[in-house]
Formats: C-alpha cells, sequence, structure tokens
C-alpha cells in the first residue's frame, strides 16, 4: 500500500541550504518527501494560496522579511500547518523565540542530517494536530459554556417569573377562599345565628316555631355543603383515601357537574405511582389541563387516560378535538392559573417526568404526561441544557 508524501513548503534564499535539504530529505529512509522550494516570503504566499501543503522549513533572513515577522507571516497565511525554523548559528535566539510564538521546532542549517530532519518535520506535524485539536476542543467547551451559561440565565428568569407569578397565585387563592368564607359560609351561619336568637326570645313555655328550627335546619346543611365543597376544592379526599385512579375518575364526574364539560375517562387500575408527592402532581396536573380544555378548547368533551407501561411509567393523556393552537406560538410558560407548562414541566423533572404537547389548529390538542411510577433517586442530577429526555416537547401533529 503506498503513502502519499509529505508536501513540503521549504523557504530558502541560499541555494546550496535549499539543495543540502533537498539532498537530506531525499536520502531519508523513514518518510516520503515532496519538497517546492522558494526564495521569498511573496513566493511562499503565493505558493500557499494556490497548493497545499503538510509542513514548512522557513528560513528567518529572506530578502523580503526577516526574523520574528517571516513566522507571523507565514502563520497568519497557514495557521494550520507546522513550521519548522531553519537557522543559522547567529540566529539560535530568535529561533527560540519563533518557537515561543508558534512554530514547532527549529533546526540548525549546518547540523540538520536526514534523519534528523525527517524527525523534526514528523514531530512538527504532530505537535501541530494535536495543537489543531486542543484548540477545537477549548472551542468546543467555550461554546458549551456559553451555551449553558444562555440556558442557566434563561431558566433563573423563567424560574424568577415563576416564583412571582407563585406568590401572586397564593395571593390570589387566599383572596379567594377569604370571599367564599365570608360572601357564603359566613353569612349562613350568621343567618342561622339570627334565627336561635328568634327562638331564644321566645316564652319557654311555647312550642317551638317549626318555621325557624326547618330554617335553622336547612341553613346548616347548606354550610356542611359549601365547607364540603372548599374541601374537595382544596384536596379531594378520595386521592388520598383512595388512590389516583378513583381520583381521576370523580374528576372526570365532577368537571361534567361544575363546567358542563363531558369527560371520557380510562383507567387502568395498575396504574397507581407508590409517590404521594406525585399522586398529587399528577391529579393537580389533570385537574388544570381539564380546565384548560374548558377555558381555550371551544369544545365540551374531553378524553382523560391514565395507564402503565412496561418499565413502570405511568402515562397521563388529556386530549381534546377543540380548537387547538398553532405549536410555535405556544409560550411554555406559567400562565394567569401559576399552573402553566412551565410550572408543571419543572415539577415533574424533579420527578423524572416529562411533558409532550401536540396540537394541530382547528384539530384540537393532546397533552402526554410521562413519569415514573416510582420517585426519581436523584431528581435534577443533570443540567438545566442535558435534560433532553425531560424537556417540553410542542409538535403539529399527533403521534402514532
Amino acid at each position: 500500500m503506498s503513502v502519499s508524501p509529505i508536501r513540503v513548503l521549504l523557504v530558502e534564499d541560499g541555494p546550496a541550504d535549499a539543495l543540502l535539504l533537498k539532498h537530506a530529505l531525499a536520502e531519508a529512509c523513514e518518510e516520503s518527501f515532496h519538497v517546492t522550494h522558494v526564495e521569498l516570503m511573496s513566493e511562499a504566499i503565493d505558493r500557499l494560496r494556490r497548493e497545499s501543503f503538510d509542513a514548512i522549513l522557513l528560513d528567518l533572513s529572506l530578502p523580503d522579511s526577516r526574523g520574528l515577522e517571516t513566522v507571523a507571516q507565514a502563520n497568519a497565511m497557514a495557521p494550520h500547518l507546522p513550521i519548522v525554523v531553519l537557522t543559522g548559528l547567529d540566529d539560535e535566539v530568535a529561533a527560540v523565540e519563533a518557537v515561543r510564538r508558534g512554530a514547532q521546532d527549529f533546526l540548525n542549517k549546518g547540523q540538520a542530517d536526514g534523519r534528523l530532519l525527517t524527525r523534526a518535520i514528523r514531530y512538527a506535524i504532530q505537535r501541530k494536530q494535536a495543537e489543531q485539536q486542543l484548540k477545537a476542543l477549548n472551542e468546543t467547551l467555550e461554546q458549551r459554556v456559553a451555551e449553558r451559561t444562555v440556558v442557566a440565565t434563561r431558566r433563573a428568569a423563567q424560574l424568577q417569573a415563576l416564583a412571582a407569578e407563585l406568590t401572586r397565585t397564593e395571593h390570589r387563592e387566599r383572596r379567594r377562599l377569604a370571599q367564599i368564607l365570608h360572601d357564603h359560609l359566613q353569612q349562613l351561619l350568621y343567618a342561622a345565628r339570627l334565627h336561635l336568637n328568634t327562638l331564644r326570645r321566645h316564652n319557654p313555655d311555647d312550642p317551638p316555631v317549626p318555621e325557624t328550627i326547618s330554617r335553622i335546619d336547612a341553613l346548616l346543611s347548606e354550610c356542611i355543603a359549601e365547607s364540603r365543597s372548599l374541601t374537595v376544592q382544596l384536596c379531594p379526599p378520595v386521592l388520598h383515601e383512595v388512590g389516583l385512579g378513583a381520583a381521576i375518575e370523580w374528576l372526570g364526574r365532577h368537571m361534567g357537574q361544575t363546567c358542563g364539560l363531558t369527560v371520557e375517562t380510562e383507567v387502568d387500575p395498575q396504574a397507581e405511582p407508590e409517590s404521594e408527592e406525585l399522586r398529587v402532581l399528577l391529579f393537580e396536573a389533570a385537574r388544570e389541563l381539564l380546565f384548560n380544555v374548558v377555558k381555550h378548547a371551544e369544545t365540551g368533551c374531553a378524553r382523560l387516560s391514565l395507564r402503565v407501561f412496561d418499565g413502570g411509567e405511568l402515562r397521563l393523556v388529556v386530549a381534546d378535538e377543540g380548537a387547538g393552537f398553532v405549536p410555535a406560538e405556544q409560550k411554555v410558560e406559567s400562565d394567569a392559573t401559576g399552573f402553566g407548562l412551565f410550572s408543571l414541566r419543572e415539577r415533574l423533572e424533579l420527578l423524572g417526568g416529562r411533558l409532550h404537547v401536540e396540537a394541530v389548529p382547528g384539530r384540537g390538542t393532546r397533552v402526554s404526561i410521562v413519569a415514573p411510577s416510582r420517585s426519581s433517586s436523584s431528581p435534577g442530577a443533570r443540567l438545566p441544557g442535558e435534560r433532553a429526555a425531560a424537556a417540553t416537547v410542542i409538535s403539529a401533529g399527533p403521534s402514532p
């Protein structure tokens, strides 16, 4: 198998020195060389523009360039090529400085035999290749650091915005609960108290007023119903007493009763997370996604399914055939509810899950949540930019 010769550009203005160097390379047994000789730096630059070489043998004292400027010009013209400086005894200090500034080696022209010259060229090529690889690696690392910095900065801003939104949401929820307590429970209890005071003012010998007692009973019953409804809104007892599957089926019925949304539910009896935190998260996600259908989908029907797959992964899917949206315009950040897709994605990632959104304008939306049935042993172990498996994906069509 033939080996291509090493292409060397010899830049040497001394004809005798150039001839000796050519003979030395021609007599080398270890390598095969193809030598192109020029006497001026301008000629070398012209050759470098038009031809390909593997190495440069460069004299520092040329008619049109001298000293370190010669190395600088060659480096500027061919930064990828190794340079071996050729020097006389009086130029050795300059040659050492040239190596410090980028040349790979230097040789004394009077002492360079074929073996030494061959070895210097071969090692110079190897060192240059290593230098280029190290430079490429550094550039790659710098690019990755820059990308990570951008990602970290963006995520920090998102998390800051999410924290602010969660604070606002908490305040809104507190106000909503206070309003419910004031406008409903407190009013009902106050009315019941008034009726009790009416009874208290009656003569003990008189028979009780049946209408007043009935009214008090009705008011207290309404209080109980209101408090039960509030309890269910805050945290449905079925979720903790029976499990996620039963809570999902209850949620489907509840959405029909309260919002007029017909929900077709499909629940795998084996789809039950071990972690209470994951059960709560999946239930909240299902409720929020169904509310999104009510608010945005412009349809009265939805499908809600919970299944378990081989490997122990749970898959919660909320789908509708409503208005859909243009995927490119969807923003995966916290919405006005405080539990938007960004918040959901962040919480899923911490538990080892992921979110997938598919939407087609006029043909509906499908949101899939995949999470491990068991808690992740090392949540958040990857950096933000590395969580490819846990990222939110928005596509323009349904998955197969």
